[in-house]
């Protein structure tokens, strides 16, 4: 308990609300205590070797406020011996040396053991134990503090919780370090370990899933909307102005398909038609834009992904951009992540991919040819949170064979007074050459919507 009695030594001032998910170790103290205490892929690993006591750790660098609060972490995986083995999450209160204890304690089969220590962190208390069931993510391990009683507590899902034990607090919870330790007591033939994520994180969220099915417009369905250009300034939008002439066509169900061309993999093979029918280009001159989204429930994920298959039919050559975006609206903020892609008007079916960069979008090098009537797939991962957007690249192609492409950049949000919303689009965009005049509609077929989260910021 080496740890814990030093920590009293250096009280750190209580810091706002922490999410870790170990892309780094800077929250953390390290000490290896003849094992391995690593930061890397994302996780925290510590491991006891074969042969040998240890007790590798890891230490907030920060006090919590406990109090009207749950702090959790997610033991990832964790592998032991019967009685010789261990791992332990700790919540101290650093003036006292007294402290809160649930451990994963490896008798057989491995238990979950609620206790606290009191008497400057000497006397051990032992208060509840529950069964160790971990999930697809593994277990996620919690203290919760509310109107003078503490909850030790366990999920599978960081959505249910299960109580272990309740007690009226034993322990201050207004100031408190949080410590992890996988100890091995006893010489084991083996190397174990505990592989730790996700501070007051959910790690996975259930995703919004066939985002093309949808039937009706507003709430979360279907929304449209569309802009005319002239001369590269916008001259009308249909927020406002009545003379933005534009045909798309609506979203009930007979605008919807099933079609067997897809190809594998997919979930199913229905989506929606997104038509352009006509705009007034022919007498205006403008150039025009549609715009199809959805305002989706608002979740506070870190990290998103944009998945769709797509397919276009044109006369010949596809000659509009393709725009695929995914707004976070966070009620002051809106980050937006979204990749493109244009076509060079050459001739050919050639075009390139473009990221959006906060401002304008940036042309990333890499090129793609896109046929009519063609299945594609494309898909990204963006991170939204903490004022700014972050990408690392993104893959497209023929439906189940993508190419990857390698850029990453990152910039902040802009300022914004909607409602917190998750709004994901498909944007047809041709604010430089429209060809939408009569007999050459425009469809752009859409299956395989998906989007997802991780890392998701529990309250």
């Amino acid at each position: 308990m080496a740890g814990l009695v030093a920590l009293s030594l250096a009280i750190q001032p209580v810091s706002a609300r922490l999410y870790d998910n170990f892309n780094n170790a800077n929250n953390w103290t390290l000490a290896a205590n003849g094992g391995t205490s690593v930061i890397g892929s994302s996780v925290l690993t510590l491991t006891s070797p074969s042969g040998k006591l240890s007790n590798p750790t890891a230490t907030l660098k920060s006090s919590q406020a406990l109090s009207n609060s749950r702090q959790s972490i997610l033991v990832r995986s964790h592998t032991g011996v019967a009685n010789s083995t261990v791992f332990f999450l700790w919540a101290i209160d650093e003036s006292t040396g007294n402290y809160l204890e649930l451990k994963l304690d490896d008798i057989n089969p491995t238990t979950v053991v609620a206790g606290y220590w009191n008497s400057g962190g000497t006397s051990y208390h032992y208060i509840g134990s529950a069964s160790y069931a971990p999930g697809k993510d593994g277990l996620y391990m919690a203290f919760r503090e509310a109107s003078g009683t503490t909850y030790w507590e366990i999920s599978t899902d960081a959505s249910s919780w299960t109580e272990v034990a309740s007690l009226a607090d034993p322990v201050s919870t207004a100031s408190v370090t949080f410590e992890v330790e996988h100890k091995a007591y006893v010489d084991t033939s083996v190397s174990t370990e505990s592989v730790v994520d996700c501070f007051n994180y959910k790690a996975t969220g259930v995703g919004y899933h066939s985002l093309e099915d949808k039937t009706t417009s507003g709430g979360e369905g279907w929304e449209l909307y569309t802009e005319g250009f002239s001369n590269g300034q916008r001259v009308c939008c249909n927020s406002g102005c009545t003379s933005c002439v534009m045909t798309v066509n609506g979203v009930d169900s007979s605008q919807h398909f099933t079609d067997t061309s897809i190809p594998a993999p997919y979930t199913n093979q229905d989506g929606y038609d997104f038509q352009i029918t006509s705009t007034a280009e022919p007498t205006t001159h403008w150039y025009y834009n549609a715009y199809r989204y959805q305002d989706l429930p608002y979740v506070d994920a870190d990290t998103w992904t944009y998945h769709l298959y797509f397919k276009y039919a044109y006369p010949q050559y596809i000659t509009q951009g393709l725009e695929f975006p995914i707004n976070k609206y966070t009620g002051s903020q809106r980050l937006q992540g979204a990749v493109a892609w244009y076509p060079l008007r050459d001739g050919t079916d050639n075009g390139e991919w473009s990221v959006w960069t906060g401002t304008t979008w940036h042309a990333t090098g890499n090129y793609q040819k896109l046929q009519t009537n063609w299945w594609y797939e494309v898909t990204f991962t963006v991170g939204l949170h903490d004022g700014y957007v972050y990408y690392n690249g993104f893959s497209a192609g023929d439906v189940g064979s993508l190419s990857n492409f390698s850029w990453s950049t990152n910039y902040p949000g802009t300022s914004s007074s909607f409602a917190a919303n998750i709004v994901p689009a498909m944007q047809i965009d041709d604010n430089v050459q429209d060809t939408t005049t009569a007999n050459t509609r425009k469809d752009c077929y859409m299956a395989e919507w998906h989007i997802d989260w991780t890392d998701e910021r529990l309250p």
